[in-house]
């Protein structure tokens, strides 16, 4: 594919080819959240085939993260052998089958098979997207305001999402919310006549002086990303468990607790653009750490309704902070040629850091209670937060400013 510039492209033709790549998170996050309100019928189905149900029925949701922890980085080493464009499209191709086929498969084993190959998909197509934008936008202002969109779509995506499942499931049966993968069909059309290869003069000058084509200069930050990453999901996973234990077992009042963590991710992601100039990375990345530790704490501290919305809340906006924070650190790091094996590490880390989760939890668990194990999840997450800041105080923040 012959790199074309950036300046030749029409304001319509960036506009539309956005609406492409900010599809990418609403695409991931709908790997789960379409079949959440198909999970009752769902169990309902196969009880009746003499399997256990509820356990077939979360399966069917939860299989996709290892497969997304797993594509994210295979993904992107794909890509520098069959080129991003071309990994992209068979990426949205493949999501697109392998979603409608979940409505049609015969047993559970096929339905299984088809979402694995959905969650590699998936990270195969985010991963790619992140790259194009730091291909698109090299500017770190740009990218910056780009990324913090990113991850604003992708919140407010879940709750459409989320939404019209439940109306197609109120209107069908489980099978319904399926037909929902079948948008990744037409965003496969416009890809192909909107992707392009970028090399911008300016862009590979900084790869060459400050990047390189090797993804383990980054090693830090993937590594960060999979501590935060453990800390980021204590309210999303343990949080039903938590209210439960303390009287709150009305699953509509969970769910709107549990509403407000999407909102502050939003809220986070949105703040980006303003907070990363204004402080730096390292300061950044401390209120990062200090928005989890507060509502993990705060989290198993109260019964108290609001209370607890306004924790989920926190625990959101740091992770909606920790997203375009880390990526467009990664992104500064490596040179233009290996930014989707980069960002497919980087991906595969939030991943890995949902999965690693409940291993952490288990023996905090053990010695101190469920509360007691996110309380100490959350001192952590402090502690991590001071050593941020004392690093940026130390003069640790001359990296992060080139």
């Amino acid at each position: 594919m012959t790199a074309v510039s950036e300046d030749s492209h029409s304001f319509l033709f960036r506009a539309l080819r956005m609406i492409v790549l900010l599809s990418a998170p609403v695409l991931a996050g709908m790997v789960q959240l379409a079949v959440i309100p198909a999970q009752t019928g769902m169990a309902a189905h196969f009880s009746a085939l003499g399997i256990d149900g509820a356990f077939a029925a979360q399966n069917v949701m939860t299989i996709a993260a290892p497969a997304m922890a797993f594509g994210a980085p295979l993904i992107g080493w794909l890509s520098g052998r069959l080129g991003k464009r071309n990994t992209m499209l068979a990426a949205v191709l493949i999501y697109g089958l392998s979603g409608l086929a979940g409505a049609y498969a015969p047993d559970l084993y096929t339905l299984l098979a088809s979402r694995l190959i959905l969650g590699i998909a998936a990270a195969g197509y985010i991963t790619i997207s992140v790259s194009y934008i730091g291909d698109y936008y090299p500017g770190e202002g740009a990218r910056d305001r780009l990324l913090g969109w990113y991850a604003i779509v992708g919140g407010g995506g879940s709750l459409v999402v989320l939404y019209v499942a439940g109306l197609l499931t109120k209107m069908g049966d489980w099978h319904s919310p399926f037909a929902l993968y079948g948008v990744a069909l037409p965003l496969l059309v416009m890809a192909v006549f909107l992707i392009r290869d970028v090399r911008q003069p300016e862009t590979a000058a900084v790869g060459a002086a400050a990047g390189s084509d090797s993804i383990w200069g980054a090693w830090g930050i993937y590594a960060l990303i999979t501590l935060i990453a453990i800390s980021m999901y204590a309210v999303t996973i343990q949080g039903t468990y938590i209210m439960a234990s303390g009287g709150i077992t009305d699953p509509s009042t969970q769910s709107n607790v549990m509403l407000l963590s999407t909102v502050g991710s939003m809220a986070g992601a949105y703040l980006f653009r303003f907070v990363r100039p204004a402080f730096g990375f390292h300061f950044t990345l401390a209120l990062t750490w200090a928005a989890l530790a507060l509502g993990n704490i705060g989290f198993v501290s109260t019964t108290n309704i609001a209370l607890l919305a306004v924790c989920a809340g926190l625990v959101g906006a740091g992770s909606g902070l920790m997203q375009p924070l880390t990526q467009t650190r990664v992104l500064n790091m490596v040179s233009p040629s290996a930014t989707a094996r980069a960002m497919g590490m980087a991906l595969g880390c939030i991943f890995l850091g949902q999965f690693l989760h409940p291993f952490v939890m288990k023996p905090l668990t053990d010695a101190f209670g469920l509360s007691g194990a996110v309380f100490w999840l959350g001192a952590a997450s402090a502690l991590a937060a001071v050593i941020a800041a004392l690093w940026r105080l130390k003069g640790g923040e001359v990296r992060a400013a080139a």
